[in-house]
């Protein structure tokens, strides 16, 4: 599920650009343009009704939540018969049963409330017009055009089953992820029927918008992290350099210029007064989060030094960075070119080249955080993410350039856990081996835990850490402590413990996404000479 996105997707056969980004940012992304698309409807309630959306576009609001069940039910499936995908939906004192029964049972009232902010009889009562006899024929007369959605699916178990909580934040996100990409699918199928100006003209958004949308979230994300190593700062220059065109490509399934080659046609005079005069109606975009922070970059390692290269520049669209974003709805963004800062390769330490040899590994990557095991966080987990790509970029990197080697992982074990000893105990001793409760259980050759590591009454993780290790490998953390104070003093102050348990090395790392991607960038080529010993 954390694999590396690559944006050269099977169904959109028009991309000449890649995106290392871990799949789950990128299922937040989309989240976040879900969420943005959901907001905006929701100030335009008396304004924009869900039969005048659906006589334009085919969808309306109940077609966004109908998408949301849709995805909690493939969710479903797919969470039974993967087990080790549970993992990274489960909260505390909850069973797999619990989560699939908890999805079944989620319909469409649950997801409308999602979509509309309140029940959708709450909403039909305060917003909903009654239809004209003009706009009842307009709709029949569409009926073509209409998203149509399986009911079997739609129905919840009549199980007698009684929800006691929310889904988690993270299943939400899943959720809203997957139904931004069915609405996108709907809008692809319809390139020839659905213009942009007419649905910006009844809706007060379309197809560029969502882009701008995908944008702004990669942006929020962006922000959350501080400038750190060169593998983590790979995935901020991901983020930094996503722009509309790369959004539109999501969105569109195709360059923007090739969708408007291919699909639009001249605005009649009729169509461009009604669009001039649903200009009160329009979405508004922040030009400065639209703009490009940086150029891609790539990021590699040279067989015969110990530091990353020099960067290179790399145009993500040819001819099309920060294109003109629509001739319709949308406006320019004047270009913003990089600084010299953030063209160069942000990593100050010595690479060490890993042994030569074919490895095949099994990760574990274990957050331990109250606020993350209760789902608190409301774009979810970010740090065990961070630290699985960080981990995917340098094995690629050591992998094209030292050809005496091929390391390849296995799996990667994922888990939450609260700060409680007893349960982070647990889990180590489950990972290392010691204690194997599942027949698909793997023991893991390494082992990275992010959070609990300062010194709150509740950061217990390196305790825990210490109480099950065979042996304690204290100069290690003490090097990495003194490697990063240089970029960031507050690095001392972690009590990070590292050490063996039976054949597994385990570390810990800071809870913070950028720290735990920044001290696992600078420890696992040494960590792999340990791994071969």
């Amino acid at each position: 599920m954390q694999a590396l996105f690559r944006i050269s997707h099977q169904h959109l056969h028009h991309y000449t650009f890649t995106m290392d980004i871990p799949v789950s940012i990128i299922e937040h992304i989309n989240a976040g343009a879900f969420r943005s698309l959901c907001e905006h409807l929701r100030s335009r309630s008396d304004l924009v009704q869900n039969m005048a959306l659906m006589t334009v576009s085919g969808f309306c609001r109940n077609c966004l939540a109908k998408w949301m069940v849709l995805e909690a039910r493939r969710l479903s499936e797919q969470l039974q018969s993967d087990e080790k995908l549970v993992s990274w939906y489960i909260r505390e004192g909850e069973t797999s049963l619990d989560i699939i029964k908890a999805l079944d049972n989620w319909g469409y009232e649950d997801a409308a409330k999602v979509v509309y902010g309140c029940t959708y009889a709450e909403w039909k009562a305060r917003h909903q017009s009654k239809a004209t006899e003009e706009q009842l024929r307009l709709y029949n007369e569409s009926k073509s055009l209409h998203a149509s959605h399986d009911a079997s699916l739609l129905k919840c178990d009549d199980d007698g089953y009684q929800r006691e909580n929310e889904l988690s934040q993270t299943i939400l996100i899943r959720l809203q992820a997957g139904a931004f990409e069915s609405l996108c699918e709907h809008l692809r199928a319809r390139s020839d029927l659905v213009p942009n100006m007419e649905l910006m003209t009844i809706s007060g958004f379309c197809r560029n918008c969502l882009a701008k949308w995908l944008v702004v979230e990669a942006r929020r994300i962006s922000d959350q992290s501080n400038q750190v190593g060169t593998f983590l700062r790979d995935i901020v220059d991901e983020l930094d350099s996503f722009g509309y065109d790369e959004a539109a490509q999501l969105v569109y399934g195709c360059t923007y210029p090739e969708w408007k080659k291919r699909h639009m046609k001249k605005a009649t005079d009729e169509q461009m007064e009604r669009y001039n005069a649903s200009k009160s109606l329009h979405a508004t975009h922040d030009k400065e989060l639209l703009a490009t922070r940086s150029q891609k970059v790539n990021y590699h390692y040279e067989p015969n030094t110990t530091k990353p290269s020099q960067t290179t520049a790399r145009i993500c669209v040819p001819n099309q960075q920060n294109s003109l974003l629509s001739d319709v709805c949308c406006q320019e963004i004047d270009a913003i070119a990089p600084s010299e800062a953030e063209t160069k390769p942000s990593s100050e330490h010595n690479i060490i080249r890993p042994p030569a040899r074919n490895k095949k590994l099994t990760i574990g990557i274990l957050t331990v955080s109250d606020r993350a095991a209760a789902n608190a966080y409301e774009s979810g987990d970010l740090s065990g993410p961070m630290v699985e790509s960080t981990i995917r970029r340098m094995i690629d990197s050591f992998n094209t350039s030292f050809k005496d080697q091929d390391l390849t992982v296995n799996d990667f074990v994922k888990g939450i856990v609260p700060d409680e000893k007893a349960q982070i105990e647990e889990t180590l001793l489950c990972w290392s081996g010691k204690t194997l409760k599942r027949e698909d259980s793997s023991v893991c050759n390494l082992i990275f835990t992010t959070g609990g590591t300062g010194f709150s009454p509740r950061d217990i993780t390196p305790e825990a850490t210490v109480s099950i290790l065979d042996r304690e490998c204290r100069g290690l953390m003490s090097w990495a402590s003194i490697e990063l104070t240089s970029k960031q003093p507050l690095a001392t102050l972690s009590r990070a413990a590292a050490g063996v348990c039976g054949k597994t090395i385990i570390i810990n790392l800071p809870g913070n996404p950028a720290g735990a991607a920044q001290v696992a960038e600078l420890l696992f080529p040494i960590l792999l000479h340990a791994i071969e010993d």
